[in-house]
């Protein structure tokens, strides 16, 4: 027995030496991996990777320093876009007769946009089924039309006098306060205010000139006792918000018919918590962007507004209102956008690259910072917020500390074994 046990071993240190000798040409080692990632025992420790000098130049990483530097604290709060007032133009009837579509046209459907002169409906003054010729009460009926359109054409150049006025008084009130803001005895608050108002003030003679030309191109023909159809088109380029009537439908003098809205400035209402009323810098201006838009995106600058206050008790909020131009007609009425407050005062803040900042699935922020050639190791932060393509944060690695500003994508699929 003994002597089986020692053959077996004499067996297996012969074998053990046959493989311990030379290997074949096509049997050398392996090449170093490119990157090596060590794990710490304790797992609450994060990874170290380190990378070779010919991996880190594949990947292209470039670093950036951690700084220290005031900082404008901002906020992003929900939106509502709106209509300013005065900025639609109720389109009534002329006088009593029976819509129809325009000739070679259909009537738009309301939420559609229209151009200045556009065509909406035909209007056939006191048609009668049997016959086009006006009768003699139909005759009565047509000089009282014309004289309620003739007192509307006199209201609406009282209406354009009126907001004429209006911008004059706009105007001097903002050349007043320019010039104090100049002689260091005004704010730019109150110039804000003032150039507020003074836009209010154009925008409500745009709208009243607006109408006055409409009203004014406006003409009832009676040749021959005959019926001519009139043709009501859109007094300015904008929005059909609504319609009081239809094709078909045989209306009084002075019914509405349509409404038009300019949407060329919108204002966007921001409701606002109470408690965080006063820390918002309501005279800076705002950035409007879509909801889910990137913040490096340029976005749209909102001017404060000057409105009648509002507040809604139940939810402890009150309104803040900007202007933001919208010729391109990209916002509707009633859309939700993201707008972004200046608040008041400056902070210092640890600022880095945006593009240095990590996500887990877990919704954590991460950055690499670099301890050594070619090593790197994960570190958690806490992004405050985000300003165009600085991240600031709440908390993070040290100032002066280097971390990877492009490659940082990466290095994360190098530790978790996504990339090779």
């Amino acid at each position: 027995m003994i002597l089986r046990f020692s053959s077996g071993i004499a067996a297996t240190v012969l074998l053990a030496a046959l493989g311990c000798g030379p290997k074949g040409p096509h049997e050398g080692a392996k090449p170093p991996p490119p990157a090596t990632v060590a794990k710490a025992a304790d797992e609450t420790e994060l990874a170290t990777i380190t990378l070779t000098p010919e991996a880190e130049r594949r990947v292209g990483i470039e670093l950036a320093k951690v700084e220290r530097r005031p900082v404008r604290r901002r906020r992003t709060l929900g939106g509502e876009v709106a209509f300013p007032p005065g900025q639609a133009i109720i389109v009534s009837a002329p006088l009593g007769g029976t819509l129809s579509a325009p000739e070679g046209s259909v009537v738009p459907p309301p939420g559609s946009r229209v151009e200045s002169g556009q065509p909406v409906f035909s209007l056939l003054p006191l048609l009668s089924a049997e016959h086009r010729v006006l009768t003699s009460a139909e005759q009565v009926q047509l000089a009282e039309s014309l004289a309620a359109l003739a007192s509307s054409q006199i209201e609406a150049q009282q209406q354009v006098k009126s907001a004429e006025v209006e911008v004059r008084t706009a105007r001097i009130a903002y050349d007043r306060a320019e010039l104090l803001l100049r002689d260091k005895a005004g704010t730019r608050q109150a110039l804000d205010e003032a150039d507020a108002r003074l836009q209010l003030a154009q925008r409500a003679l745009e709208a009243a000139q607006a109408r006055a030309e409409f009203l004014e191109r406006t003409r009832l023909e009676a040749d021959a006792g005959m019926l001519v159809p009139h043709v009501i088109s859109a007094p300015l380029a904008g929005l059909l918000s609504n319609y009081g009537a239809a094709a078909g439908e045989t209306v009084v003098a002075g019914q509405t018919l349509f409404e038009v809205a300019n949407t060329a400035n919108m204002w966007i209402r921001v409701p606002i918590y109470v408690g965080q009323r006063r820390d918002v810098d309501t005279a800076a201006e705002a950035i409007v962007r879509d909801f889910g838009q990137s913040t490096e995106t340029p976005g749209r600058q909102a001017r404060p507004i000057v409105a009648p206050p509002s507040a809604d008790p139940n939810a402890a909020t009150v309104d803040l209102f900007y202007g933001v131009d919208n010729e391109d007609g990209h916002l509707h009425p009633g859309e939700k956008v993201a707008v972004t407050l200046t608040l008041l005062g400056e902070a210092e803040s640890l600022v880095i690259p945006w593009s240095a900042v990590l996500f887990d699935i877990h919704g954590g922020s991460w950055v690499y910072q670099r301890v050594a050639e070619q090593t790197y190791v994960r570190r958690r932060v806490e992004v405050e917020f985000v300003d165009a393509s600085d991240a600031v944060l709440a908390l993070g690695p040290e100032p002066g500390a280097d971390i990877v500003a492009v490659g940082a994508a990466e290095l994360f699929g190098t530790e978790f074994g996504f990339a090779k």
